[in-house]
């Protein structure tokens, strides 16, 4: 017992001392742990809403704050529902939520450490081994990175070890018991690393029976293992069922298998020897290792020794032959995208490794220091040979690859002096401890990484969540009726909205940006084309559509001060007054690095639809299918699109009255070297075509002819043979587009071409919301071969050699910054700048390959005559087709908005998990909403319960009988009940297991 407390004792003082130097740097550069992305975005934000919820006592239901409204279970259940540690925020004052965020993750940090040492002192390895193995699993590269990322990805790394410690266990003859306790944290805590978790205790079980052999019989074994996981299951009901149901109903049960990668790209596996010890460096795939030298040195050691450890170097090769298969990252996720997360599970294993190292110092041969030697020269050498055989890595790579050499000395040191095992031990904690405090600089540290920079300054996030609307939401609030908002255009400098700030303000932002989104409202996005869509952020700002935003119900627009005038905004949205006149201004309230250094203003619209209302036509869905986005969202104003039965529900069929606008192609060659004439200008420009960036480095002797070297009688032929490719490029593309835009080239400088459409007719594109449709996009990727052509281009017009070394430096550049098809595109028109952005196959949270594209170029009175488009990132674009559509928007459709707003329920009355009103209609109508569907949702009209079904795509709905009508839409949780009927049985389960522990023990005594 004493030995046990002396364990926990040493290493809760290591603990204290590494993370005061660790995370003590964070007072040196006035930096919270916030991320300036998803901690932004996502994390914080939530945590922020999650202690209002915990305050008011409510944790289930229906929350309007979440988008277009949300089930907070299924939503927050990835993020802190089942994390108990979560549940502390409660006791930090209001003020100080930011302090508490951080404090959390230090409290994660702290138990993982905890849940290891448990596991480690089980498996029976000496105290200074269990040290070491623990500060290195505690502070391993993964957890050091995610502790400023992503928080509650430290969860998992508590949880493994206590499912390992409970299934040792079992195979020791004792209780089930922890193992069932842990599994329901496990699969209460994240549906998502439930699952990782499940498969790797699944093979951590395997592999330990093949190395233990445990007495007992392999059929009482299998039913104690199932028995645990059965009651851990039932245990975890209460937010496992419910958020697998919201996994099944999300817009990620359609992902893309390993994002379509059969091999990981070469640059990844370029990367991977440079990523086993060092941190701070662009991450790829996920692969996070950031082991210490000493962990490396003890794999080496393992793997010499294979068949003496057989069963834990099984477990080692299967974590390093799983980081080189796409297909196996993406089952450990799901089946969904290739990434690495899941190589967490392998820090388990890398610390039994240095465990098992630490217990054998005295016992090392000749041979294991060899291999020990020839492995850090292997590794050194793997490294040079991946950077193209230089060494051009960050400063601080060399760091770590020092403090490996050091520590290989001090092993060799330790065996030919004979040093004892306490002072070996004691010298390679002091170098595991510099190991861990550089690996976590590599992160924390502006002068040895980038996720320094990326982090929020102390109380920025605080700061910013209060100003975000620069106090305008105090209007919107005070408006009568439930209402929705969104951003304008541009609002922070970006055509996507990209947090959920606007969620803890009451404003009922139509924003959501979760990892888990109704899959209902994925839909209909898609359905009406939204070029914003994403599954992460189905509806983001409605790409400021007109029609799209009345639909949603957005009442209210947050815009810049400036942007009035300049900028387009939706037909009907009026810029709001104060009783004088005057535009109601809210002065801008600077936040550091995050503001957009104007003050709001809001625009509002009447035409914006109310949350529930009546529609006395149905559509018909083989029409409604037919029709493109611009289309089907105006013909979802003239009848409900009802996937229910709608008896005396006349069907109206849809007229569309939007235009096709003709026009030209026009490629702007002003800035492509086609003429020998066109290279003289280029290098007397500064070796570029724009003559607005000209500029003069000694203007007294260069004022007329800013580079001398303008000479083309050397190297005549081949310039001439350059300028005759683009020549010919331009030419062809012409061609390509004279019916219309088709193709988008690169020059053979891979400088993109800009493009302008030249309308036909322009005056038919006035008063209309002007849309841009490309369908069957298809993409040319900047090959290898294509960035090394067009550097040698580059060198040729600007009259420089291209020499060895440079023809060396960009092969290299070329194989480690592969093209993997992301690209952005972007529109330039009459008071309006739009443009969507292609993510590329290497992104791990929402790719999509976009083959076709909406985007809305704003209403406006005037006509557009031309349209500017430009695109980045990628060697060139193709399309099906391109066309301009513009839908007239005036007195019809306003009056045809009006309608429908008459059409509302009477009285409605809008609360978190109920929607009340009156319908009123001489014949039957459908009952249609803004209200995402969910099978939570029930209705009873007049007290009798009526089926609801789908309307316009993603909506709640219902036929409604004629007459007057009390109608009452009330949520719960789906599967909810369910689930908490199964935790009641998983207690009870639990109970019951620890009654026969119990007696079986008295049993054994007796």
């Amino acid at each position: 017992m004493k030995s046990s407390k002396r364990g926990y004792a040493q290493y809760t003082l290591a603990f204290i001392v590494l993370t005061l130097v660790l995370y003590g740097i964070f007072i040196l550069t006035g930096k919270s742990f916030i991320w300036q992305g998803d901690g932004l975005a996502q994390h914080y934000p939530i945590l922020v809403r999650f202690y209002e919820w915990l305050h008011q006592g409510s944790l289930t239901g229906w929350s309007w704050a979440l988008g277009l409204g949300a089930d907070k279970v299924t939503t927050f259940s990835y993020y802190v529902l089942g994390d108990p540690f979560a549940y502390l925020i409660y006791f930090v004052p209001k003020a100080h939520l930011e302090m508490g965020y951080n404090l959390l993750v230090l409290v994660r940090l702290y138990f993982s450490g905890l849940a290891f040492l448990l596991f480690a002192r089980q498996r029976s390895f000496r105290p200074g081994s269990q040290l070491l193995g623990t500060l290195a699993y505690t502070f391993t590269g993964f957890s050091l990175y995610v502790s400023i990322r992503h928080p509650f990805f430290l969860l998992p790394m508590i949880l493994f070890p206590l499912l390992a410690y409970g299934i040792d266990r079992v195979y020791a003859g004792k209780s089930w018991v922890p193992l069932a306790a842990f599994a329901g944290l496990a699969l209460v805590g994240n549906f998502y690393f439930a699952y990782i978790l499940a498969i790797g205790s699944l093979v951590y079980a395997l592999l330990r029976y093949f190395a233990v052999r445990p007495a007992l019989k392999v059929p009482t074994l299998i039913g104690r293992l199932a028995t645990a996981g059965v009651i851990g299951l039932l245990l975890a009901g209460i937010l496992f069922v419910p958020s697998v149901l919201g996994v099944l109903n999300s817009t990620r049960a359609t992902a893309n298998f390993a994002n379509g990668y059969v091999l990981y790209p070469f640059s990844y596996y370029l990367r991977l020897s440079n990523a086993v010890l060092t941190t701070g460096n662009p991450m790829s795939f996920w692969v996070n290792l950031g082991l210490a030298g000493l962990t490396f040195l003890s794999i080496l050691y393992t793997l010499r020794h294979f068949r003496q450890y057989r069963w834990l170097n099984i477990g080692l090769l299967l974590v390093m032959g799983g980081t080189l298969v796409p297909a196996v990252a993406a089952i450990m996720n799901g089946g969904t995208t290739p990434s690495q997360r899941w190589l967490l599970l392998g820090s388990l294993g890398f610390s039994l490794a240095l465990m098992t190292f630490c217990d054998h110092l005295g016992d090392l041969t000749r041979q294991d220091l060899t291999t020990l030697l020839w492995g850090t020269v292997g590794l050194l050498v793997a490294v040079w040979a991946a950077n193209g055989f230089i060494y051009n890595n960050h400063p601080h790579d060399f760091v770590m690859y020092g403090l490996l050499l050091l520590t290989v000395m001090v092993i060799l040191i330790a065996q030919i002096d004979h040093w004892t095992r306490p002072k070996t031990l004691g010298i390679l904690l002091g170098l595991l401890s510099l190991n861990i405090v550089a690996n976590g600089y590599g992160y924390f540290s502006p002068d040895s990484g980038g996720a320094s920079q990326q982090l929020t300054p102390r109380g920025v996030a605080t700061k910013f969540q209060k100003n975000y609307y620069d106090g305008a939401q105090k209007t919107v609030k005070r408006q009568k009726g439930f209402g929705r908002s969104v951003l304008s255009n541009q609002y922070y400098y970006a055509n996507e909205a990209k947090t959920n700030m606007g969620m803890n303000l009451g404003t009922h932002d139509i924003m959501s940006y979760f990892s888990i989104e109704n899959g209902a409202v994925g839909a209909f996005s898609q359905a009406v084309d939204n070029s914003q869509f994403k599954m992460n952020k189905p509806i983001n700002q409605a790409d400021s559509r007109t029609t799209l935003s009345n639909l949603l119900g957005v009442r209210d627009i947050f815009a810049r001060t400036n942007q009035r005038g300049k900028q387009a905004f939706p037909y009907g949205y009026k810029v709001v007054k104060r009783a004088n006149g005057k535009v109601l201004t809210y002065k801008d309230q600077p936040v550091h690095n995050f503001g957009n250094n104007y003050g709001t203003i809001l625009y509002r619209s009447k035409n914006a639809l109310p949350l529930a209302y009546l529609q006395t036509r149905v559509l018909d869905h083989r029409q409604f299918d037919r029709l493109d986005g611009t289309d089907r969202e105006q013909a979802l104003t003239t009848g409900a699109l009802f996937d229910g039965a709608t008896t005396g529900v006349p069907t109206t069929r849809y007229r569309s009255t939007n235009r096709e606008i003709g026009y030209t192609v026009v490629a702007d060659d002003s800035t492509v070297v086609d003429s020998l004439g066109k290279v003289a200008l280029y290098r007397q420009r500064g070796n570029q075509l724009n003559p607005d960036l000209a500029t003069t480095t000694e203007a007294s002797l260069r004022q007329k002819n800013q580079d001398r070297s303008v000479s083309i009688r050397s190297d005549k032929a081949r310039l001439k043979r350059l300028a005759k490719q683009n020549r010919t490029l331009l030419a062809k593309n012409r061609q390509a587009n004279l019916a219309g835009l088709t193709a988008m080239v690169s020059d053979n400088q891979n400088q993109p071409i800009t493009y302008k459409l030249e309308t036909q007719r322009s005056q038919r594109t006035a008063k209309t919301e002007l849309y841009l449709e490309l369908t069957g996009i298809d993409v040319q990727r900047l090959s290898v071969q294509d960035k090394y052509r067009g550097q040698a281009t580059t060198n040729a017009f600007q009259n420089q050699a291209f020499t060895g070394i440079q023809r060396l430096n960009v092969l290299r550049r070329a194989l480690w910054n592969q093209n993997d098809g992301a690209y952005t595109f972007n529109v330039t028109s009459f008071h309006n700048f739009t443009g969507y952005s292609q993510l590329g196959q290497t992104n791990l949270s929402d790719y999509q390959q976009k083959q076709r594209v909406l985007l809305n170029l704003g209403y406006s009175r005037k006509p557009r005559k031309t349209i500017k488009l430009t695109f980045k990132g990628v060697k060139g674009l193709t399309f099906k087709s391109a066309r301009l559509i513009a839908v007239p928007l005036g007195s019809a459709y306003t009056q045809r908005m009006q309608q429908l707003k008459r059409q509302k329920l009477q009285g409605l009355r809008v609360r978190n998990n109920q929607v009340t009103g009156t319908a009123t209609a001489q014949r039957a109508t459908v009952l249609t909403t803004s209200i995402p569907y969910s099978s939570g949702w029930h209705l009873t009209v007049d007290g009798r319960s009526v089926p609801t079904a789908k309307v316009n795509v993603g909506f709640v709905g219902a036929r409604l009988p004629a007459g007057t009508h009390a109608v009452k839409l009330t949520y719960q949780t789906p599967g909810l009940r369910l689930g908490m009927g199964l935790s009641v049985l998983g207690i009870l389960g639990l109970i019951g297991g620890l009654v026969l522990t119990k007696r079986a023990k008295n049993t054994k005594d007796e």
